[in-house]
């Protein structure tokens, strides 16, 4: 057997530019913000467990249910595989995860495309625990991992590593060298290696599917109602406020993630929040001007000039003036 892929993440270490050593586990409570090529990791209340070593997965997380996908934006359609996988692991008392790589597969294939993501690995893990994921598997995805074989991904590291107990996928999923891997396989192989698999057709949503490009389509034309409506919740949008970038009174330059798209030019409400918490910390309007500048205006920043992490945006509605 070839040797297993390392599959640490540098993005998820405490520390820029390391990974966790062989020793221990690639486990943190998760408050994950990445900001101009540097990451930070914070102490965080909420459940879900980062893990991106699959050679020392702990046993309490083992025999799982878990999802495979790239969840971007986490809309209704994800939220199907996640009512299945909650249905399973209630019926079978085990932990609930899910696989995201990062960065996202188009990332690498197609470096140099226009933005396209939806959120961040932040914004991501923070949709993942609310919505009731306990551990979130996330590998780095290169060029090795991306080569791997679909038998040799499964045996390595779903179950070699996981032990999982049942995947949850969308009915399309592909994954392995050449994309050769499907449901298809992953259930010939799960009856030789004593795990179940469940298939999720397309979730249809105001007569549209809901799809992660559908979502992009709506907010690169301004409809944050109708993405908020497929998404089944507000599109959150993580911020780093820019230090002594003052417009005007009351209105800041904020930086916004290279990868993540921007809707399309104008004005739009939002509400100011500090991650993984609950409550708001002000109401406010970005502004997004055809030279693609991005502008927070609120009331009054006192309330988030403390804040030490990056804020999280939500879009309410597209401004009419």
């Amino acid at each position: 057997m070839n040797k297993m892929v390392d599959t640490r993440n540098a993005l998820f270490s405490p520390y820029p530019g390391c990974f966790a050593g062989r020793g221990q586990q690639s486990l943190v409570r998760l408050n994950l913000h990445e900001a101009n090529g540097a990451t930070f990791v914070e102490q965080c209340g909420g459940p879900v467990q980062l893990l991106t070593d699959a050679t020392t997965v702990p046993a309490h997380l083992q025999a799982g249910v878990m999802m495979l996908g790239n969840f971007d934006g986490f809309h209704r359609g994800h939220q199907a595989l996640m009512a299945a996988a909650r249905a399973a692991a209630l019926a079978g008392g085990s932990p609930i995860g899910v696989m995201s790589v990062e960065p996202h597969p188009r990332q690498l294939f197609a470096p140099h495309s226009t933005a396209f993501r939806l959120g961040t690995p932040a914004t991501k893990a923070e949709a993942f625990g609310r919505f009731g994921v306990e551990f979130m598997y996330s590998p780095r995805f290169d060029h090795a991992f991306a080569g791997q074989e679909p038998e040799e991904f499964i045996d390595e590291i779903l179950v070699g590593g996981f032990k999982v107990s049942r995947l949850v996928v969308g009915h399309n999923f592909r994954f392995g060298r050449r994309r050769r891997g499907d449901v298809d396989l992953l259930r010939r192989v799960g009856r030789l290696r004593g795990f179940a698999v469940t298939a999720v057709e397309e979730v249809q949503w105001d007569d549209a599917t809901c799809s992660s490009t559908r979502v992009r389509d709506l907010l690169m034309a301004g409809d944050v109602e109708g993405a908020s409506s497929l998404l089944g919740h507000a599109w959150t949008v993580e911020l780093g406020v820019m230090p002594a970038a003052v417009l005007r009174s009351g209105e800041r330059i904020v930086a916004w993630h290279a990868s993540v798209l921007k809707p399309a030019c104008g004005g739009y409400d939002v509400v100011i929040r500090r991650p993984n918490e609950p409550g708001s910390l002000s109401q406010g309007r970005i502004t997004i001007d055809t030279s693609g500048l991005v502008s927070l205006a609120l009331e009054s920043w006192r309330v988030v000039e403390s804040v030490q992490a990056p804020l999280f945006a939500d879009f309410i509605r597209h401004c009419a003036d």
